[in-house]
């Protein structure tokens, strides 16, 4: 069973597929709220929370993005990056 909540989930597949990643993209959907019908301080909640209790694997997030990493560690030091990035716009 995941352990990736929604909205984190729905938003991880939406915005950080592989294929369509472009962190614009989410900046701007934080920004003016077009096209992201979420609760923004959960989302940010969320993913705190799964970053500081490692709750998403490498085979779950690469399920949802189709994005490749080498370990745990990578794609958490990937994870505080995405919210970092994040944590400029909200």
């Amino acid at each position: 069973m995941s352990k990736i909540k929604e909205p984190l989930k729905t938003i991880l597949k939406k915005y950080c597929h592989v294929e369509c990643y472009d962190p614009n993209l989410i900046r701007e959907a934080l920004i003016t709220g077009k096209g992201f019908p979420y609760d923004v301080e959960l989302f940010k909640t969320q993913l705190r929370e799964a970053i500081d209790y490692k709750l998403i694997s490498t085979e779950e997030y690469e399920e949802l993005t189709e994005e490749d990493f080498d370990s745990d560690e990578d794609l958490q030091l990937w994870l505080e990056k995405f919210f970092s990035e994040i944590s400029k716009v909200i």
